[in-house]
């Protein structure tokens, strides 16, 4: 069960520098509704030779050669892909860069932000959909699946979604995060 001060325990352990130690960064985006912490996650769309496609996963991308750092990178990747602006939000920091196993030498840089609203989402081609879910409920959530008819893995049950692989680390990062003293 996660504490009731998720937030503000994830928060006093992130680090505050972005560096550019990354080729990617996602936002991982929080907002509350009616008191319950919520968590934005994104289906990708489906894509023939994209190792992501048709996963869920939170927005984001690629750093580009223009971007002035990983800050700039989520901030245009997650407004590219669903209309936030993550400047009206909050950054909260960001966790430690994770490598991708589906893409040898992919670094990725996870940022947490937290919404002061909920905001007008509108998703690009790139996405197939996105949901916010109770963070709580990712806890109680943990099983296993064959994902994609090949991988037999641990995964977070989310409607009738699964996260898995990259993302599915990401969130247990994030939760040992909110739980761990």
């Amino acid at each position: 069960m996660l504490p009731e001060d998720s937030l503000e325990r994830i928060r006093t352990k992130l680090r505050s520098d972005h560096g550019d130690a990354a080729k990617a960064a996602v936002g991982v985006v929080f907002k509350r509704d009616k008191g319950v912490l919520e968590l934005l996650l994104v289906k990708r769309a489906e894509v023939t030779g994209d190792p992501w496609s048709g996963d869920m996963a939170f927005p984001g991308g690629k750093k580009c050669p223009d971007d002035n750092g990983l800050i700039e990178t989520v901030i245009r990747e997650v407004y590219e892909e669903t209309n936030i602006d993550l400047r009206s939000g909050h950054f909260l920091g960001v966790m430690d860069l994770m490598g991708s196993t589906a893409k040898r030498g992919m670094t990725v840089l996870p940022m947490v932000f937290l919404m002061d609203e909920e905001p007008e989402i509108r998703t690009n081609e790139e996405l197939a959909y996105y949901l916010w879910t109770p963070f709580r409920d990712l806890v109680n959530s943990r099983g296993r699946a064959l994902v994609k008819n090949r991988y037999d893995t641990d995964v977070f049950h989310v409607g009738d979604d699964v996260v898995w692989g990259l993302t599915y680390r990401m969130l247990e990062r994030l939760i040992k995060l909110a739980i761990d003293d």
